[in-house]
């Protein structure tokens, strides 16, 4: 493992916000520093924000040493830079997860709550904070949207695909959305030490999930973690209602930030956030990585109560991009 990344002196944050970007996606880190993520405070909590990579991959063998020329500059420009030892791609997001997991495990133990999100998500991290504020980190928490039942695909052509072999069972348990989801520091350090006693799922927040569960942990719904970006630009909703929305371009998220800091006028508070908030409760389509079933916070109530009565992995060492 060479050193990772730029040294912080400063004490342990309080929400440490890990995204999971690709080799390259410059572009979408560029709007994420220059949008939410140049935060170095939300709600009282101290934030910290990291970007985790993989190795350029195979298919884009002939951009390849480019790629990897631009990584190491960006790292050494903005030092919040971590690389993994694998592929950067599709199947091996549930290593990347592992590498940012482990990681902040080595190197930000202290961290109150964890962050996982990508890098085409849009993060209201203020109301977030609020919202950890009135947490208990010291519980082992798991907070995201949640997808319930979910149905496993058995088609080989789909990317999704979960062999009956690797997983016979018809459902996956709760889990949360892998675009935005918050651990505690002793949820994830639960995460990470279930991870060790199970075989890599390729879909990670499946993945996660079934971590959590062999923790015992059972994922919290947050409606206000929100699917697709289909809200209108309306600033009382990404400043006050939301925390976050998934599919955001470069361009709509630089748009979304701006709309954050506009005033929110009376006429917007009465019909806006009335608007968002009933669209964040009805939205389900989030691009989570399973087919999601039929559920609803209510009949997750149930499965819950009934929940609680009732192949090897390769070693992910992530390492830096040079300083």
């Amino acid at each position: 493992m060479r050193p990772m990344m730029k040294e912080d002196s400063e004490a342990a944050p309080g929400l440490l916000v890990l995204v999971a970007s690709a080799a390259g996606h410059a572009a979408r880190r560029a709007a994420v520093r220059a949008s939410w993520g140049s935060a170095r405070e939300a709600g009282g909590l101290a934030v910290r924000t990291v970007f985790v990579v993989g190795l350029p991959a195979e298919e884009e063998a002939e951009e390849e040493a480019a790629l990897q020329a631009a990584l190491e500059r960006e790292a050494a420009e903005r030092g919040d830079l971590l690389q993994g030892r694998f592929a950067d791609t599709y199947a091996n997001l549930t290593l990347k997860t592992l590498a940012l997991l482990g990681w902040a495990a080595a190197r930000c133990p202290a961290a109150r709550f964890l962050l996982k999100a990508d890098d085409d998500v849009f993060l209201n991290l203020p109301a977030l904070g609020r919202h950890l504020r009135t947490l208990d980190a010291a519980e082992r928490l798991y907070l995201g949207r949640v997808h319930w039942r979910a149905v496993p695909s058995r088609d080989p052509a789909s990317r999704h695909y979960v062999p009956a072999s690797l997983y016979p069972e018809p459902a996956f348990p709760p889990y949360c959305s892998g675009t935005a989801y918050v651990l505690s520091g002793p949820a994830a350090a639960a995460v990470l030490a279930a991870a060790r006693h199970l075989p890599p799922l390729p879909l990670e927040d499946v993945f996660v999930g079934l971590c959590a569960r062999r923790a015992g942990l059972f994922p919290r719904h947050l409606a206000r973690m929100a699917g697709s970006a289909r809200f209108p630009p309306d600033p009382c909703c990404y400043r006050e209602v939301l925390y976050s929305a998934h599919r955001v371009t470069p361009a709509q998220m630089l748009a979304m930030a701006a709309q954050a800091q506009l005033p929110c006028s009376a006429w917007h508070r009465l019909l806006g956030l009335a608007r968002c908030k009933a669209i964040s409760w009805l939205a389900g389509d989030d691009g989570g990585e399973a087919t999601a079933g039929a559920g609803s916070p209510r009949k997750a109530a149930a499965l819950r109560r009934r929940t609680e009565q009732g192949a090897s992995r390769s070693s992910v060492f992530p390492a830096a991009l040079p300083r």
